[in-house]
C-alpha cells in the first residue's frame, strides 16, 4: 500500500480522515439544503401512464404521491415504471387542482409484492394554483 501511495502521491489515512470527518458533518438539514427543490409532504392520488399517446393505453399504474415539489414527486405505485422512461402523471385532486405533467422516472424500489417506492423529475417546474383561481400558491415557499 506504501509503493501505491508513493507511486500516486496520496496520503491514503489522511485522505480516509478527512472523508470520514465530511461524512460527519452532513445532516439531514444539510442534505435537504442541496435540494434543487423544497418538498412538502403531500398525499394525493395519482395515475401514471406512458408518455407516446400511442401507448399511453398499453399500460398503467395507480398509486399517490408520498411528497411533491416544483420540480418532482415520491410517489407509491402498485405497478413499477421503468427507471429512465417518460410518464404522464396525472393527479386525482380537486382541491389544488393539480395539471396533468410530463415526468422522467428517476428511480423505483421495491417495497414489498405490488407495492413500488417511486421518484419522478418534471419536465416543467409545477406551480400549484391556488384552489380560489388567485394565481400561483406559495404552499412551497
Amino acid at each position: 500500500m506504501q509503493d501505491f501511495e508513493e507511486k500516486v502521491g496520496i496520503d491514503l489515512d489522511g485522505l480516509n480522515a478527512e472523508l470520514l470527518d465530511d461524512l460527519g458533518r452532513q445532516s439531514l438539514e444539510e442534505i435537504q439544503k442541496l435540494r434543487a427543490d423544497a418538498r412538502i409532504d403531500l398525499k394525493i392520488a395519482v395515475t401514471l401512464r406512458p408518455a407516446n399517446s400511442s401507448s399511453r393505453r398499453e399500460w398503467e399504474s395507480e398509486g399517490y404521491t408520498k411528497d411533491i415539489s416544483r420540480g418532482g414527486c415520491g410517489a407509491i405505485l402498485n405497478d413499477p415504471p421503468r427507471v429512465g422512461d417518460v410518464y404522464r402523471l396525472s393527479f386525482e385532486d380537486t382541491e389544488l387542482g393539480l395539471p396533468m405533467v410530463f415526468a422522467r422516472c428517476l428511480r423505483v424500489r421495491l417495497v414489498r409484492e405490488d407495492v413500488f417506492d417511486c421518484g419522478f423529475r418534471f419536465f416543467s417546474s409545477l406551480d400549484i394554483p391556488r384552489n380560489d383561481g388567485g394565481g400561483a400558491s406559495d404552499l412551497f415557499d
